[in-house]
């Protein structure tokens, strides 16, 4: 019972400095027509590459705590990237009957999100 208490704790810690540091991506990172998108494609592709290094990294390392190991994957990089925001972004995109760019911002964000995640996981030297 103990453990999993730590474990909820580690990943509500990490999720908190995920979200305020999206929070102030947002802040900085600015667009005329849809403000939020750039920002959210940046923080998931982000996440996306911490993610992908912190699995690379860990995977085969035990001396490392599990309660470190969700602190960064599931909460930090849980925090840090948002496919709710993306897909309500993408969604008045389309509504604006912005197609192109709904269409752009959709592959870029997959595309993108899956290179930085191998190279997460390249960096480490460890693969899938």
């Amino acid at each position: 019972m103990t453990n999993n208490i730590i474990n909820v704790l580690a990943v509500f810690t990490g999720g908190g400095f995920g979200a305020v540091l999206r929070y102030f991506t947002g802040l900085i990172i600015v667009s005329d027509k849809f403000a939020s998108a750039p920002a959210t494609l940046c923080v998931n592709i982000i996440a996306s590459f911490i993610f992908g290094a912190g699995f690379g990294y860990f995977y085969s390392r035990t001396n490392i705590p599990p309660q470190f190991k969700l602190f960064v994957t599931c909460g930090f990089c849980g925090g840090l990237s948002t496919f709710s925001t993306f897909a309500f972004e993408t969604l008045k995109m389309f509504e604006s009957h912005e197609i192109v760019p709904a269409v752009v911002y959709i592959g870029l964000s997959v595309v993108l999100c899956m290179i930085a995640a191998g190279a997460g996981v390249y960096i480490t030297g460890r693969g899938l």
